[in-house]
């Protein structure tokens, strides 16, 4: 037996996953329902109904909540994805609020072992649930982080912290973001598993245990999508360029002995296969170095999107360009 963990997930109808899987966890990035009022000036997704057991062929054993878009409709589309996945034995953690410590942590059993599940939202993704509602995200505040990790060392065998943070697009974590999860190790994580930045990030060990700092997307459909509410209306329509990178994504898989392996899959538009991707292993040694890599990776955007649609740029483009 193994219990697989997959990135990002977002169905807008149902695909076809063609993988070896038995028990399976990933981050849903969307409510399973468009039922509220749109959280206003971003990004919106949702489903009107569940396309999971159509795609998967089976239902996931548990699905991590802590992200920035789980509440993109507010409490009504919550609590109705809450209402499916309570109906359908289907454990969540990440998500709630604070007389529920945002569910954290789900505990499920995994051949006669003890799994805890704990989810967790950087405030840098901006993971707003709009205006006077009760539930939210679990906010990535390291000092909470530690005290649920204590919490389940004396309840379970295994303790998994996913992680939704990381800027978008970048390959590599962080500074903070390492510091962290090797402070979660240290005081008793097994396992760290992140997600949001849209690409595979860099993996590490650390005093044997591993670090998947962005599993990337699973399955993440790249449509035209209804964005920025103005309180009336969707003002813009966010149509992405998608990339091989974007395609690609890491699974986790965890078998009866608690051994960590991984392997890495492509979801091609249809469907999501093996798949042979690079995985990225440079690990920035300071803010210095990751800002250095910032700077880099901004000019080359800007590149890229020059070459996607070429005009005389303006002197402030110039100017913005050179870093001046």
């Amino acid at each position: 037996m193994k219990l697989s963990f997959f990135g990002d997930v977002v169905l807008d109808k149902a695909y076809t996953v063609n993988l070896s899987f038995q028990d399976f966890i990933f981050n849903l990035e969307h409510p399973l329902s468009c039922e509220g009022i749109p959280v206003k000036n971003k990004v919106n997704i949702c489903a009107d109904k569940s396309y999971i057991e159509e795609t998967f062929g089976k239902l996931p054993l548990a699905v991590n909540l802590a992200n920035n878009h789980i509440g993109d409709y507010g409490d009504s589309a919550f609590v109705k994805t809450i209402d499916f996945l309570v109906n359908n034995n289907i454990a969540y953690f990440g998500a709630g609020n604070e007389g529920n410590n945002f569910n954290n942590p789900a505990i499920v059993n995994f051949e006669e072992k003890k799994i805890a599940l704990l989810g967790y939202s950087c405030p840098t993704t901006n993971a707003v649930f709009g205006n006077n509602v009760s539930n939210g995200s679990a906010l990535l505040y390291h000092k909470k982080i530690l005290l649920d990790i204590n919490d389940c060392l004396s309840k379970v065998d295994f303790i998994v912290v996913n992680l939704h943070w990381g800027d978008e697009d970048v390959r590599y974590p962080k500074p903070s973001d390492v510091e962290k999860a090797k402070m979660f190790i240290d005081a008793g994580a097994d396992l760290i598993i992140g997600h949001h930045a849209h690409v595979i990030q860099s993996i590490e060990k650390y005093k044997g245990k591993n670090i998947f700092y962005g599993l990337g997307h699973f399955l993440f459909p790249y449509m035209d999508r209804p964005a920025y509410y103005d309180g009336k209306k969707f003002s813009k329509v966010y149509s992405p360029k998608e990339k091989q990178v974007n395609r690609e994504g890491l699974v986790v898989d965890l078998d009866s002995n608690l051994n960590v392996t991984h392997s890495t899959i492509m979801f091609d538009g249809n469907s999501v296969k093996q798949w042979k991707a690079k995985i990225p292993r440079w690990i920035p040694k300071s803010q210095k170095q990751y800002n250095w890599f910032i700077r880099f990776f901004k000019k080359r955007k800007m590149l890229e999107m020059f070459a996607q649609n070429p005009r005389i740029p303006t002197f402030a483009q110039i100017k913005h360009f050179l870093g001046r």
